[in-house]
């Protein structure tokens, strides 16, 4: 639901839910604080980027922009000239809630051809967080999203254009090859700029940029740029190493990517007072009612297309407490074909002690990138903890070094 509330009203709304410091220095991050040259001086990709348009006759939504429409009464989206960061205006989103999770969110759409494919492409915006619990975000991703691009070049809705294409939901042949998030949770801070940059594979033909809330608070945007820039050689994948940030879920939770159905009552937070090592672990439970079983979880995704043609092995350690659904681990390699995955290793319910569940995979030819999962299937009463995750490169995929056939997603519909 896309709703406007003044600005004071949310920040006195919010006050009374975030008792954060009211002077707090400034956040700064390695990866928020610098930019390429070159993206600094390319064209940007973004139309109203500084939020300076509205639309006519409507009090606060800004034009070429989009939000997230949840139907919840406890999020608010807001243009107002309160704060900014450049120019006269600036865009906020501000939650009160979070019994049923969902990412709330300012959004804009490109449709892109070939000239953008084989480069990165840089998204950067300026925030500003009060009272912020939990976490906000900035996301870049890139698709080969053929409903997405019909339905922007015929200005209709994604439903209306899968309607023409003859298309079921079923049929839609959506595949996710770009994908770059930064979580920030800093409770207070002035303006800081942040930035996500990918690689855009072959046949991408939508780009989606997001600024948003995953948690309670206000958090305000401005100035935001989307440039492309000829492509950075993929790092080097140094084998037998953990690619896994946070391994232990010790920190703050941002290196993780967080999947969450919105189910009245999950939780995916971490734990301090059950762990396998260290002093935390990350502890999943709730959503006992939904109208389908879905995966829940966490992830980390290795955006390296140096790691196609590798044998890779995740593993976790995991603990399970009267939980009524499965627990387990998964991998999925994005190609251009579409997921690739392997059948599911050991599932764990019930009561379990600390155990560790390890698979191995083989990327398979052509992986942009690769999701490493630790989740269960939910709604499920009970819950688990998760702990020590690792995902290395053991060396060469089988299919090469033993000459078997690679494996393979299953075929999309027609593009």
């Amino acid at each position: 639901m896309r709703m406007h509330c003044p600005p004071a009203v949310v920040l006195a709304l919010l006050g009374a839910l975030a008792a954060a410091p009211a002077n707090s220095a400034p956040a700064s991050t390695s990866k928020s604080t610098t930019s390429s040259a070159v993206a600094a001086t390319s064209k940007n990709l973004l139309a109203n980027p500084g939020f300076e348009q509205g639309i006519p006759d409507h009090p606060w939504m800004a034009a070429a922009w989009d939000t997230f429409q949840s139907g919840l009464p406890t999020v608010f989206f807001g243009r107002d000239t309160v704060l900014a960061h450049g120019g006269r205006w600036a865009v906020s989103v501000a939650n009160l809630s979070t019994y049923v999770p969902m990412f709330h969110n300012w959004s804009q759409t490109l449709v892109v051809g070939r000239e953008m494919q084989g480069k990165d492409v840089t998204f950067s915006v300026w925030t500003r967080s009060n009272g912020l619990q939990g976490r906000a975000y900035i996301l870049v991703q890139a698709y080969r999203d053929t409903v997405t691009k019909m339905a922007r070049t015929w200005k209709v809705d994604r439903d209306a254009a899968r309607a023409r294409l003859k298309m079921s939901k079923s049929e839609d042949p959506l595949v996710n090859l770009g994908w770059d998030r930064q979580y920030f949770s800093e409770p207070e801070t002035d303006w800081v700029r942040r930035e996500v940059r990918i690689f855009v594979p072959p046949s991408v033909n939508v780009l989606v940029v997001r600024c948003g809330i995953f948690g309670i608070g206000q958090v305000m945007f401005d100035d935001a740029s989307l440039t492309a820039s000829p492509a950075k050689a993929p790092e080097p994948l140094a084998l037998k190493t953990n690619l896994i940030k946070d391994p232990g879920f010790e920190g703050s939770g941002d290196d993780w990517e967080y999947s969450m159905p919105p189910y009245e009552g999950l939780v995916i937070e971490r734990d301090s007072t059950v762990f396998h090592s260290g002093h935390s672990s990350i502890r999943m439970g709730g959503g006992e009612q939904g109208p389908v079983s879905a995966r829940a979880g966490v992830c980390q995704v290795i955006a390296n297309r140096s790691i196609s043609g590798k044998r890779l092995r995740l593993s976790a350690w995991v603990k399970t407490d009267s939980l009524l659904g499965q627990a387990y681990v998964k991998v999925y390699c994005s190609t251009l074909d579409g997921d690739v995955h392997e059948p599911t290793p050991a599932q764990f319910g019930l009561n379990t002690d600390w155990t560790q569940t390890v698979m191995e995979v083989d990327a398979p030819p052509g992986t942009y990138m690769v999701w490493a999962w630790v989740l269960f299937n939910c709604p499920a009463s009970g819950k688990l903890y998760w702990d020590d995750v690792s995902l290395e490169v053991l060396g060469t995929a089988d299919y090469i070094t033993k000459g078997t056939p690679p494996p393979k997603a299953l075929p999309l519909p027609a593009r």
